[in-house]
């Protein structure tokens, strides 16, 4: 799947960077997860929405400018990076990419209020506070997949027995039931007050 940042066109997600592909040349765009600099040899994993993939730099394949991108990277940077796949077996998905440009897209503040990688565990007001580090873990953003995945499951059934899905309006301009608390807000400078119940709609 392609997808257009710019002049950037992503090529492929980690989970399509495969055996397949070797020798294919790639653009991958997603958050460094880690990075381990050996002297002669860099390695970065690169994380997306659908995994890891492995880029490794050998200084002796590699330019010694993008040698010195890598080593300027830090943990949860968003980055765009173009190279070569090739077969690694130790590297996920069985392949590893070596690079020829490294784009940072967006450099992260060090240092990072928790560690999505789990290795140093977050308070849960911590988590809170830095939701948006909170939902990159794997294990928070599977839940908003599996939703996803039901959700679909439960509208492909009832668009299959010739049902129509309808969104009731969740503003009003007054109360539609009694009995219950209204929750007033302003709307465009008028009072208005949150649904309290669809089966007006119905």
């Amino acid at each position: 799947m392609d997808y257009l940042l710019g002049d950037l066109r992503r090529t492929h997600y980690s989970k399509d960077v495969n055996p397949d592909i070797s020798g294919e040349e790639v653009l991958i765009m997603g958050w460094v997860h880690e990075i381990r600099d050996l002297g002669g040899i860099i390695f970065v994993i690169i994380r997306d929405r659908d995994g890891l993939v492995q880029i490794t730099a050998p200084s002796k394949k590699v330019d010694a400018s993008i040698l010195d991108d890598l080593r300027a990277l830090r943990k949860e940077s968003v980055v765009a990076i173009k190279g070569t796949v090739q077969d690694a077996g130790k590297a996920p998905n069985g392949v590893e990419i070596i690079p020829a440009e490294v784009i940072i897209l967006n450099p992260a503040k060090q240092p990072l209020p928790m560690d999505p990688t789990e290795k140093v565990k977050a308070e849960i007001d911590t988590r809170l506070n830095s939701r948006f580090l909170d939902l990159r873990k794997a294990n928070v953003s599977s839940i908003f997949k599996i939703k996803a995945n039901m959700f679909k499951t439960v509208r492909d059934y009832f668009y299959e027995q010739g049902m129509i899905e309808i969104n009731t309006p969740k503003l009003v301009a007054s109360a539609t039931e009694g009995g219950t608390e209204l929750f007033p807000i302003t709307y465009f400078e008028k009072e208005a007050f949150l649904g309290q119940s669809p089966q007006l709609y119905k």
